[in-house]
């Protein structure tokens, strides 16, 4: 017999966490912070999620590095909007400082979540098919970017003898130095990557299938000044709160998201006036890259450098989708042929397929999936009726900014829920009648947005708006506090 084994050994688990980015380890703090022991499932190489896969040449955060960041974990920021290296650095960083880094299973792919009524616990069952369990409760931290689109010429095997990636999957030393490299896509990720190419590359050939309304970022370095000032606590907290402050006041009332409301007249006047500037003397391009449909209507892409690159003799705007791969390039929707030597799909993600990476079976086997019938809903984004004690961080209808202010207001809501399991109570159940009053009333607002006006990846197939939240951070924030007791039975 082994002597240093212990005499009683530790206690297994009792929450799974699946993924580990921004909101699993906002989730693990949260649990943390009550006592909770878990368990995190993460199916990359490490800690990171969006910022550990999303790793092409010029990724960073739309948000300014302060408010996309945690309440409780400041970092001295070298940007005002930090990139995917500061970023990953930050999430490692943080996962250290509060333990749990020791609790995340690398290369663990979750691939099917199951409740048992008997024993009112989940099992999980991973890609290696090893079971792992029994959890009390289980939290989704997996986000709804997380499924690349790729479009269908690029399915499968292709002709194409040169280099085909998408931005999520961008391989490890890819180079673009010296090449022809088309761009398929105008969206947040394309035109980052657009300015690292327009650099590098002999020539870059953007593939535009519609063009996106845009606003400068204003994206800089701190100065040392700034740094040093970010260092003390109450500018840190100051900074962050004045740019909260902000959002809510634009979201307030979804005045960004309405045709006449205050913040989307403004902003489009803002659009208009920075591309009409950025592109003077150029008319046929501010022709090809003014939207015909209504500002905020899709996601507003935020660029500096987007304009300027258009301007390079070495970048062409084709104002055409791919219609296919050749073996030395593409075809486009005009029928030109394009000789390249890398495509970069940045196509986005398939955004409408909640928990697409994984099954979840509630109450009689039920499938979440099936329950859904291709439209997610979910009580604040986080619970469904038949499924208890599962929660979804970034979960249907939460889509809005700031971000990490959200997670941090779920993982609160959940924790606070898990907390109160014991013994004679071991179901967290949110009510049918709270689900379907809460998704009348979102439903009513989103159909008075912009978002209803056009196609888009907010919707889905049918439709219907499943990933945005229509008001400001603060009225999310307070539902999750507000409605937990009502809407929310631990039996």
């Amino acid at each position: 017999m082994n002597s240093a084994a212990p005499a009683h050994p530790a206690p297994a688990p009792r929450v799974a966490i699946i993924g580990a980015g921004f909101s699993g380890i906002a989730a693990a703090v949260a649990l943390s912070r009550r006592g909770i022991d878990y368990v995190v499932f993460e199916a990359a190489e490490g800690i990171g999620g969006t910022w550990w896969k999303n790793r092409y040449p010029g990724a960073e955060v739309d948000l300014e590095s302060h408010v996309y960041s945690f309440s409780f974990e400041r970092s001295d920021w070298t940007r005002t909007h930090a990139g995917w290296q500061e970023l990953q650095r930050y999430l490692e960083r943080t996962a250290d400082r509060w333990d749990v880094t020791p609790k995340v299973r690398l290369n663990t792919k979750v691939e099917e979540v199951r409740w048992d009524e008997a024993s009112a616990t989940h099992t999980l069952r991973t890609a290696d098919g090893v079971e792992h369990g029994p959890f009390v409760a289980v939290i989704s931290a997996v986000g709804f970017l997380n499924i690349p689109a790729v479009p269908p010429f690029a399915r499968g095997e292709t002709a194409f003898e040169g280099d085909l990636c998408h931005t999520s999957t961008w391989p490890e030393g890819l180079s673009m130095d010296g090449r022809s490299v088309a761009v398929v896509g105008t969206g947040s990720s394309a035109v980052q990557i657009i300015q690292e190419a327009a650099r590098a590359a002999r020539e870059v050939k953007i593939f535009q299938l519609e063009p996106n309304w845009l606003l400068p970022k204003n994206a800089r370095e701190f100065t040392p000044r700034e740094r040093r000032l970010n260092r003390l606590a109450p500018v840190y907290a100051w900074r962050r709160l004045r740019l909260y402050l902000d959002y809510d006041l634009r979201q307030f009332r979804s005045g960004h998201a309405r045709i006449g409301g205050r913040a989307n007249t403004r902003r489009k006047q803002a659009s208009l006036e920075f591309l009409r500037t950025s592109l003077a003397g150029h008319p046929e391009l501010i022709e090809h890259a003014t939207p015909n449909f209504p500002f905020e209507a899709r996601r507003t892409v935020i660029s500096d450098t987007y304009y300027p690159a258009l301007l390079d003799p070495k970048v062409t705007l084709v104002p055409h989708g791919v219609k296919e791969l050749t073996r030395t390039g593409v075809v486009d929707a005009n029928g030109d042929e394009h000789d390249l030597d890398l495509v970069v799909l940045a196509t986005g993600f398939d955004a409408a397929n909640y928990l697409g990476n994984f099954r979840v079976y509630g109450e009689g086997g039920q499938s979440l999936h099936d329950h859904w019938q291709g439209e997610p809903e979910a009580f604040l984004g986080l619970m469904v009726p038949g499924f208890p004690n599962f929660f979804m961080m970034y979960g249907p209808n939460t889509n809005s900014i700031p971000l990490v202010h959200f997670y941090e207001a779920q993982a609160a809501f959940a924790a606070g829920l898990i907390a109160r399991l014991d013994g004679g109570r071991r179901r967290i159940r949110v009510r049918e009648d709270a689900m379907r009053r809460f998704n009348t009333w979102l439903q009513r607002r989103l159909r008075r947005t912009v978002w209803a006006a056009t196609d888009n990846y907010f919707q889905a197939g049918s439709g219907k708006i499943v990933s945005q939240w229509p008001e400001g951070p603060t009225a999310y924030l307070l539902a999750t506090r507000l409605l937990r007791r009502w809407a929310v039975r631990v039996d």
